[in-house]
């Protein structure tokens, strides 16, 4: 990437942070990477009137202790804006990851991840583009515009509450749920303190660029039916052609190659690990799927890719709590409600309509 590239990246992130006069920014960077976008982004910081009060440097480690967990409080409690930079390896130690929950959850202040490559994830056995497709690709997702994602987001919101949710793939994904009165995290890139004002979950104050995806946990017990994974790995164990079993929200049973190995995992994790726990949409044009480099773009959030995952919701209003997170992606995915189809074999409908 260019220097302008890395500058266009920093007005992206104060845009959405819309920061103000005196606020203060807490950073969180990995110096190993990126390294070209701290600058811009600090003239951007100080050009809007905040300051930058703390950084947080990435470690490769799980260690942790009270000590650590208080003094991350304190950096904390002393910031208005969290900003979290692309690492090497994305993640948290455990202190700092509780610091991070506490300070959202007492609405103290408002988070933006930018965490760019970790996003990314392949499709089947294919394999991830190279690094300069997948980066002029976040680039121009960068230009999605928040309002029209606002406006997209409303309208399907209504139709998903309207009727049970239908999930369907070719390869054998035949799942119904229920959202019930769950709320909605409407990921459009608004980090404003503006925006905050509305926010009702853990995730509508952290907020992803890029932008595009609609994100809900359903009634988890209402889940029923099936979920096909072409290649899965939970965390330690991959299975493939794996057919997921649900009933009354519980993972039952998995059909598959290395199927009871990684059944067992999950098992083992405890909790939340085998309760269904996500529905999630992604509308991004930028970050569709593409015939010529297919992949997985930034979580998916791009327009048609559907995220249904397991294990502890608490960050999005659920019921589950414990065991870990799951993701899976469905690239090829049909959604509809009663007779109205949002998704089409991957592709999201221009205007809903009746089937």
């Amino acid at each position: 990437m260019t220097p302008e590239e890395y500058a266009r990246c920093a007005r992206r992130i104060s845009a959405s942070l819309q920061l103000e006069p005196g606020e203060r920014v807490l950073i969180k960077l990995d110096p190993r990477t990126f390294a070209p976008l701290i600058e811009p982004l600090q003239q951007e910081i100080r050009k809007s009137g905040a300051i930058i009060s703390a950084a947080v440097l990435a470690e490769d480690t799980r260690a942790s202790s009270e000590q650590e967990l208080a003094a991350l409080r304190a950096l904390f409690n002393e910031a208005d804006v969290f900003i979290w930079l692309p690492e090497l390896n994305q993640g948290n130690r455990p202190a700092l990851a509780r610091a991070i929950i506490e300070w959202l959850d007492a609405r103290r202040g408002r988070a933006v991840h930018f965490h760019w490559h970790s996003g990314s994830y392949p499709i089947g056995d294919m394999p991830i583009p190279p690094q300069d497709i997948v980066d002029q690709t976040y680039l121009a997702a960068l230009n999605e515009d928040p309002a029209e994602l606002d406006r997209q987001h409303r309208a399907v919101m209504g139709m998903l509450r309207s009727d049970d949710v239908h999930v369907t793939t070719p390869e054998g994904t035949d799942l119904r749920f229920n959202v019930g009165d769950r709320p909605f995290s409407s990921q459009i890139g608004d980090a404003s303190r503006q925006r905050m004002q509305s926010a009702r979950t853990r995730i509508d104050r952290d907020v992803e660029l890029p932008a595009g995806v609609l994100r809900v946990a359903p009634l988890e017990t209402t889940a029923e039916g099936t979920v096909f994974l072409r290649v899965w790995r939970p965390v330690f164990t991959q299975g493939r052609n794996l057919l997921l079993r649900f009933r009354n929200g519980h993972l039952e049973r998995i059909d598959g190659e290395n199927a009871a190995a990684v059944l067992d995992e999950l098992t083992a994790a405890g909790g939340a690990a085998r309760m269904f726990r996500e529905f999630a949409l992604g509308f991004s044009r930028s970050l569709a799927v593409r015939d010529d480099h297919p992949f997985i773009a930034y979580y998916g959030y791009g327009a048609g890719v559907v995220r249904l995952s397991l294990g502890d919701n608490e960050e999005m209003g659920g019921a589950n709590r414990g065991g870990g997170v799951y993701w899976n992606f469905l690239h090829n995915a049909s959604v509809s409600v009663g007779n109205t189809s949002l998704v089409t074999a991957g592709a999201l409908c221009e205007r809903p309509g009746r089937s």
